[in-house]
């Protein structure tokens, strides 16, 4: 029996609910908000570079890896908490990463030392990103490919929020407090989480649905996904696609408030229209999902993105700073709206035909999207590029290279015949 929409349940799930027919939307926004924590702990702080890099004496680009350094935390701890959450269930690795998130975001509220910024970033990371694996494998756990797709969405549009907020929230903190008080206001939202844990999230794996090999055939597991057609091409196209925003993101500020000389404030406006777009087409995308196939969609949304990032590519060649910035925003915009109609199909489709181990696909999938982050903002800071060119060549050549994978998969995968 499948629970109230408009209630959360917290009862332990037992067989029968797993899987159910109606889509749980109560329970769906509040794994939105779980995920939330992930968005908040990227954007809220962007703001704040600037000062930061004062307070710490260095420059804003150098005070700039810490957002690479975030990226490398969500890359490994999202390959740890797949298989393990596949073998224990999604409850028990909640709790670990949310209590390692809140302490983490204590030490970098409270340490005077760049390095020890970077290293305590990075555990907040290994905290984090427990959300994205768990909630998108209880997802899979509970619903149909069609219905995934829909809960993504929905999911969106909770989390969402939280790009488009942040930076403005963080920018309002600045008004009244010191860069401290951002961390000190996500580790609160970190144990928000440890409640929402504790009072609202069931278990969705069942017993006989669990991973029980070996856990030194984690590697080999992993390989396994890697070498499926129904998991790679999604997976890894849909990855260069959302990897390409975590680029972005890395070098927003840099982009619009030290080359174009953009406040605080207005940053933060900017940056949430983006995220806006992206939740807008999230929800878009509930109503194509009944009316067009998802391979379709996604096609679609892909050659957006890829349009999008031609465009701001030949900006950057030919204008370069001297562009008119509302050319390069728009852009912009378009490369990450179209995420809303990639990133709910694409986790879709990767995670359809997976069942014991969706923790791991959901893993593996986020740790693909976080590694492409990771580099890409890297290589951005080793070449004497301007800006708006270096942002160009690395969403075009991301999201062509996203769109190719996603054509390969096979265009008559029938999604109906996961389980």
């Amino acid at each position: 029996m499948s629970a109230p929409k408009s209630s959360l349940p917290n009862k332990p799930i037992t067989a029968e609910r797993v899987r159910s027919a109606d889509l749980p939307v109560a329970w769906i926004m509040m794994l939105g908000l779980m995920v939330a924590v992930g968005p908040l702990s990227i954007d809220m702080y962007l703001p704040a570079l600037p000062s930061m890099a004062d307070d710490f004496g260095v420059s804003t680009a150098f005070m700039a890896n810490s957002v690479p350094a975030y990226f490398l935390g969500l890359v490994f701890g999202q390959l740890f908490y797949g298989p393990f959450s596949d073998r224990v269930g999604r409850v028990k690795p909640l709790y670990i990463g949310m209590t390692l998130y809140v302490i983490a975001s204590i030490l970098c509220a409270t340490t005077d030392n760049e390095y020890v910024l970077f290293v305590g970033r990075t555990m907040q990371a290994l905290g984090a990103c427990v959300g994205a694996v768990v909630t998108r494998a209880a997802i899979r756990d509970r619903l149909t490919a069609k219905q995934t797709a829909k809960a993504f969405s929905i999911m969106i549009l909770v989390m969402g929020l939280a790009p488009i907020l942040a930076p403005s929230l963080g920018a309002l903190f600045l008004q009244f407090f010191d860069w401290h008080s951002i961390f000190w206001f996500l580790a609160a939202f970190g144990a928000l989480n440890l409640l929402l844990t504790k009072f609202f999230f069931f278990e969705t794996l069942t017993e006989e649905n669990r991973n029980v090999r070996p856990a030194k055939e984690v590697l080999s597991q992993y390989w396994d996904l890697l070498k499926d057609p129904t998991f790679n091409y999604p997976a890894i196209g849909g990855g260069l696609l959302m990897g390409a925003m975590f680029v972005y993101i890395s070098s927003a500020s840099e982009l619009i408030m030290d080359t174009y000389g953009v406040s605080a404030t207005h940053f933060g406006w900017l940056f949430g229209m983006n995220a806006a777009g992206f939740v807008g087409l999230t929800q878009l995308n509930q109503w194509l999902t009944n009316r067009f196939r998802i391979l379709s969609i996604l096609r679609f949304g892909a050659m957006m993105q890829v349009l999008s990032a031609g465009t701001l590519f030949f900006v950057g060649i030919f204008l370069g700073t001297d562009a008119w910035l509302p050319l390069v925003l728009a852009c912009i915009f378009f490369c990450i709206a179209g995420l809303g109609l990639t990133q709910p199909n694409a986790s879709a489709i990767a995670l359809a035909f997976q069942k014991q181990r969706a923790g791991m696909a959901s893993a593996l999938q986020g740790s693909l999207m976080f590694s492409v982050g990771i580099f890409g903002g890297l290589l951005l800071n080793l070449f004497p590029l301007n800006p708006v060119l270096k942002i160009g060549i690395a969403l075009f050549v991301l999201m062509s290279l996203g769109a190719f994978l996603i054509w390969q998969i096979d265009r008559n995968l029938n999604l109906d015949d996961a389980e």
